[in-house]
């Protein structure tokens, strides 16, 4: 008796571990599927990305496949190009995934995320690149402020503030002070420099309806965020 019970919990515990193992290895020949679907309608919306990367989150993924819906399905991009912004880094996160899975397979279904979002940073030397002004320096000073800091002709070395903010989808940075540390110099140059520093700046192409909404300053960069609605993934 003792024996057969120890053969059956054996049993199990191998079985376990084989659903264990299939479960991972369905997730990752569909995160693979996922990824290069994805590409390919990266491409034909002419969306410049390295190949985007695929991670399905929850567990038992099969249970998920069954009922046809996911819980979260993560993916992401890097090198962005378009724009005056470059995003080396995009990712995102598809909530409330449904692909009814005989549907997904013969191609008649798409999956469709309930709710979309996504994060990126602009750093603050293409920040300061994109404005078109060198020479300056630009460091998280609050939420969405920053300090600006160089050495300008005629102004010698200045300092001042800037906000950074959302404005239609794109970044808009303003400079909102700027003193320099030279003595005599008139106010409408000081003027003039501080209006080249409002600049409107534009994000490369988002994938999946992704509009920008937010940012905050950090202190590698400005953290960029975007949602979306009712999207068609792949």
């Amino acid at each position: 008796m003792r024996r057969a019970l120890r053969v059956t919990a054996v049993i199990a515990v191998v079985l376990g571990v084989l659903l264990v193992v299939a479960d991972r290895v369905g997730a990752h020949v569909a995160e693979g599927q996922i990824a290069e679907r994805v590409a390919t309608r990266l491409e034909e919306r002419g969306i410049t990305s390295s190949p985007p990367k695929v991670s399905i989150t929850g567990v038992p993924f099969l249970t998920q496949v069954a009922a046809g819906r996911y819980d979260e399905i993560d993916l992401t991009l890097r090198d962005l190009k378009g724009g005056t912004l470059p995003l080396p880094l995009l990712t995102v996160q598809a909530h409330d995934v449904v692909a009814p899975t005989a549907g997904v397979l013969d191609g008649t279904v798409h999956p469709v995320a309930q709710r979309v979002t996504g994060t990126a940073t602009v750093s603050y030397a293409d920040l300061v690149k994109a404005s078109g002004l060198a020479n300056l320096t630009l460091r998280a000073k609050g939420e969405r402020e920053v300090q600006v800091s160089g050495k300008l002709p005629l102004l010698g070395e200045v300092t001042g503030a800037a906000e950074v903010t959302v404005v239609d989808g794109k970044v808009r940075l303003r400079a909102t002070e700027l003193r320099s540390s030279l003595g005599g110099v008139s106010q409408t140059l000081l003027d003039t420099y501080r209006e080249k520093l409002a600049v409107t700046l534009s994000l490369p192409k988002l994938p999946f309806d992704l509009e920008l909404t937010d940012l905050r300053t950090a202190e590698t960069g400005l953290l960029v965020s975007f949602t979306a609605a009712d999207v068609e993934l792949a």
